[in-house]
C-alpha cells in the first residue's frame, strides 16, 4: 500500500488549523488520531519543506522516555494491563503507548499510510460536510425568515389580531349552546371605525351602552400595542383595583388565546395567576397594570398609555385625566352614561 506523501499531510494539518477537531479529521480521511498528532508534532519540528504551523493549533508536548521505559510499558500491557492505564501512570497518550508496542514486537498492527487519491476522497468527504452544513444554515435562516413575516402580517393589524388570531371569553356560554366559553373576537360593524380613531388620535371619549363589547376592543387595543411595542407602560384604571384587575384579567385572556408563535414571538416574564396580580409584564420591558381609581395613582406611573373603563362613575375621574394628559401618548376614556365630568365633556364634544 502506498505511503501518505506530504502534501497530503500537510493538508490534514491545515485542516485542524482550520478548527476541526483531531477525531472529525481522521475519520474523514481515514487514518488514527494518534497519526495525526505525529504528523504536527512532526510540523512543529520543521520536517515538511515550505510549511510551518500557524500557531492556531495546539500541539501537545511530549515527555521523552528511553527504550528502556517503553519496554517496561509493552511489558505491563503484555502482562494484561489497560493501554490507557499504563499510559496514565507514564503521562503519555495512550497512543503513544501503543506505537512503543508496534515497535517493539516486531510487528505492524496496522499502516498509516494512504496514497493522494485516498487523501482527496478523504477532504472530499470533509468539503461534503461543509456544503450540508451550509444548506442546513440557509434553510434554518429561511424558515426565520418566513416565520418571522408571517408573525408580523398577524399583529399588522389590531383588529385583524383580536378577531383571526386569538379568542376572547363569553361569560354566557352555555346560555347561547356553545361548547367552549372561548370564541373568536365578533365582528361588529362599529369596531372598524373605532379602531382607525385610536390609531390616528391620541384621546378617545367613548360613550356607550351595555354589551356593546367595547371593553373587550379597549383591552385588546392596548394588549396588542403592549405586546408589539417594546418599553411601553399601559394602566388599565377602574372605581375599584378589582376592577381593574378585571381588564388585566381580559389581557391575560386575549394573550393565552393566540397562536402559540406569537406566544413564543412576544413571551411574558410574568404572567397573571390569580385576581390579586394586577399586572402583566413583558419579555421586552412592556408592562401592564391595573390600578384603582383616584387622582394620585397615575404619579406613581409614567405610562404610554392609559385605558379609563366606566369613567363617569370615578370620582375623581377628571383629576386622573389631568395627571395623565401630559405623559400619555394614547388614553382612551369610555363609560356607559351618567352624571358627572364624564358627561360633561360628552355634553360640550356635542
Amino acid at each position: 500500500m502506498p505511503r501518505y506523501n506530504d502534501e497530503y499531510k500537510i493538508k490534514a494539518i491545515q485542516q485542524l488549523e482550520q478548527g476541526r477537531s483531531v477525531p472529525e479529521v481522521a475519520a474523514a480521511l481515514g487514518t488514527s488520531t494518534e497519526v495525526l498528532y505525529d504528523w504536527v508534532r512532526r510540523a512543529a519540528r520543521g520536517r515538511f519543506k515550505d510549511f510551518k504551523l500557524s500557531g492556531k493549533f495546539v500541539v501537545k508536548t511530549q515527555k521523552k522516555f528511553s527504550d528502556e521505559e517503553k519496554r517496561g510499558a509493552v511489558k505491563r500491557i503484555e502482562a494484561g494491563e489497560e493501554t490507557s492505564r499504563v499510559a496514565d501512570d507514564l503521562g503519555t497518550d495512550p497512543g503513544v503507548v501503543r506505537k512503543w508496542r508496534i515497535k517493539f514486537r516486531g510487528e505492524s498492527a496496522f499502516d498509516p499510510e494512504l496514497g493522494a487519491a485516498d487523501a482527496e476522497a478523504g477532504l472530499k468527504k470533509l468539503r461534503a460536510m461543509d456544503a450540508k452544513r451550509e444548506r442546513e444554515r440557509k434553510q434554518q435562516l429561511k424558515a426565520e425568515r418566513d416565520q418571522a413575516k408571517r408573525i408580523q402580517e398577524m399583529v399588522a393589524d389590531p383588529l385583524v389580531w383580536m378577531q383571526k388570531y386569538t379568542e376572547t371569553k363569553d361569560s354566557h356560554w352555555r346560555e347561547h349552546g356553545a361548547l367552549s366559553p372561548y370564541r373568536p373576537f365578533p365582528d361588529l360593524p362599529y369596531f372598524r371605525p373605532l379602531v382607525e380613531v385610536f390609531q390616528k388620535e391620541p384621546i378617545f371619549f367613548i360613550e356607550k351602552s351595555r354589551n356593546m363589547m367595547l371593553s373587550w376592543l379597549c383591552v385588546g387595543l392596548f394588549t396588542h400595542a403592549a405586546m408589539t411595542t417594546p418599553g411601553i407602560e399601559v394602566l388599565f384604571q377602574s372605581q375599584k383595583e378589582e376592577k381593574a384587575f378585571e381588564l388585566v384579567d381580559y389581557a391575560k385572556i386575549l394573550y393565552d388565546r393566540q397562536r402559540p408563535e406569537l406566544k413564543e414571538a412576544f413571551p411574558l416574564v410574568k404572567k397573571l395567576t390569580s385576581m390579586a396580580d394586577g399586572e402583566l409584564v413583558f419579555a421586552h420591558g412592556s408592562r401592564i397594570i391595573g390600578i384603582p381609581g383616584g387622582a394620585d395613582q397615575i404619579r406613581s406611573y409614567h405610562p404610554w398609555g392609559l385605558f379609563m373603563d366606566e369613567a363617569a362613575f370615578m370620582p375623581e375621574a377628571e383629576g386622573c385625566y389631568n395627571n395623565a394628559v401630559p405623559v400619555c401618548k394614547k388614553m382612551i376614556i369610555l363609560s356607559s352614561a351618567g352624571p358627572g365630568w364624564f358627561a360633561d365633556v360628552m355634553t360640550d364634544c356635542v
